[in-house]
């Protein structure tokens, strides 16, 4: 079969593989995070990324928001670091960008390319293979019936 050629593919394509490669290392960082866990030494859990999916399967703790700051830390960095076609083209994967792909040409603003709505996209994209994420530990963990601190 033939393949044909589509802007939208091309864009839609390039926003998949580039929000693949940045979740896939902002968890990489946050595998690599294995000091100072909020959870304890005898949780079992071996990294920042063990607690978050831990939390995120199960139930969030009330130091949540340190694990909230340090994937957008982790975000935010590599967002920053994105050319400029790129971070369009991750935007029109975002709420936002559908939206705006939907509206008729003849209304919509020309450029409403946002870079916080890339980074919310891509939070809540970690949050979902947080949430999907298997792993030892982390059965061992949630068998255990740990309560979140």
């Amino acid at each position: 079969m033939a393949r044909k050629l589509s802007e939208y593919r091309i864009a839609s394509d390039l926003a998949e593989a580039l929000k693949k490669r940045i979740v896939g290392a902002c968890i990489r960082d946050l595998q690599g995070m294995r000091e100072h866990l909020l959870s304890g030494e005898d949780s079992g859990l071996a990294n920042v990324w063990d607690e978050i999916c831990v939390q995120e399967q199960k139930e969030r703790s009330f130091d949540w928001e340190a694990y909230e700051e340090t994937m957008s830390t982790f975000i935010e960095c590599r967002v920053s670091e994105l050319q400029p076609y790129e971070l369009d083209a991750l935007w029109l994967l975002t709420p936002q960008g559908d939206d705006w792909d939907c509206e008729p040409d003849d209304t919509r603003e020309s450029y409403p390319v946002v870079q916080q709505d890339v980074e919310d996209y891509l939070a809540a994209e970690m949050l979902t293979a947080a949430n999907n994420w298997s792993n030892a530990r982390i059965s061992k963990y949630l068998e255990r019936g740990y309560e979140c601190d």
